[in-house]
């Protein structure tokens, strides 16, 4: 036994030797840990009112969870990320907003006898207050689920109109970008002042639907009526065509993110899939990105956590 003892000491001396003073002994790493981010998630919500769920999915279309509101009587028409952890959820038929997490927990927001519009996009702006798209207006919520008469885009502000509002983003001037459906136009609010001004508004494709704002600084916008998807510059002025129509793939789109990759990731709502085409308007691969029992009519589409620890 003292023979062992003798050794292990000897080893660390001998150890230690190769070391410079404070080295020895340096056990400042001792209950450290790496803090790992959580898993980005691809969030859908489907709008089949049989169906009434969501759905969660890893970067590579792998099904992660599912939920449903079916006993709010709710069809999922609106979603976006609240934080790293949870997403906003706009809910038609009981016309609510909610905040649901990681493991499905769901917490009311808003519903009120106030809201009882044609509910679509949902969305947290960046000095944190709650946009929601009820008909031909957009309400404004706080955190604490009050709502902010004050600040409510209504249906007619300065040139910007209105009309079947259906997605909505910030663009990378903090701007409050809105596609207006009915009217085939990108409008563009400074939300940075009460009440939101009107900046601009420009025409795109035919009855347009969803956006959002790439990294490489462009918009990119599902078009229902053409089956197309456009780029634009992020006020929606200058559209190109990336994606031309091909109903038999891509089939009145609505909800659109950014994949890790830099390819667009779209709600194919007619065909009851998620294509992944590349911003060149290539579809990557020969089958849909994702195709199961729970992309049924999909109204939009999200991605909770930050994509920049992946790509």
């Amino acid at each position: 036994m003292k023979n062992i003892f003798l050794i292990l000491i000897l080893n660390f001396l001998l150890l230690s030797c190769g070391k410079e003073q404070g080295d020895i002994l340096d056990f400042s790493s001792v209950g450290d840990e790496e803090v790992v981010p959580p898993e980005p998630l691809l969030v859908i919500g489907s709008q089949d009112t049989n169906h009434r769920g969501y759905a969660t999915y890893n970067l590579d279309g792998e099904l992660v969870s599912v939920g449903h509101f079916r006993e709010e009587l709710g069809v999922v028409r609106g979603l976006s990320a609240f934080d790293e952890d949870s997403f906003l959820v706009g809910l038609e038929g009981t016309d609510s907003v909610f905040i649901v997490n990681r493991a499905g927990d769901k917490t009311l927001l808003h519903g009120s006898a106030q809201f009882t519009g044609n509910i679509y996009d949902v969305l947290r702006s960046n000095d944190d207050f709650i946009y929601a798209i009820e008909s031909n207006n957009i309400e404004v919520f706080n955190l604490q689920g009050t709502r902010r008469t004050d600040k409510i885009i209504p249906t007619t502000v300065g040139a910007c109109v209105l009309n079947q509002p259906r997605g909505m983003i910030l663009n990378s001037d903090g701007h409050l970008v809105v596609i207006s459906r009915g009217n085939g136009r990108v409008l563009t609010y400074d939300i940075s002042q009460t009440p939101a001004t009107c900046l601009s508004t420009n025409n795109i494709g035919n009855s347009p639907h969803g956006v959002v704002l790439h990294s490489v600084g462009f918009l990119y916008v599902t078009a229902q009526g053409n089956h197309q998807v456009y780029r634009t510059n992020i006020d929606g002025s200058n559209p190109v065509v990336v994606w031309t129509t091909n109903t038999g793939i891509i089939s009145t789109p609505t909800g659109i993110v950014e994949h890790p990759s830099g390819d667009l990731i779209i709600a194919s709502s007619d065909t009851d899939t998620l294509e992944r085409i590349t911003t060149a308007g290539v579809r990557v691969g020969d089958v849909p990105f994702i195709r199961d029992s729970q992309a049924l009519n999909v109204g939009d589409i999200a991605i909770i956590g930050s994509i920049e620890e992946v790509q």
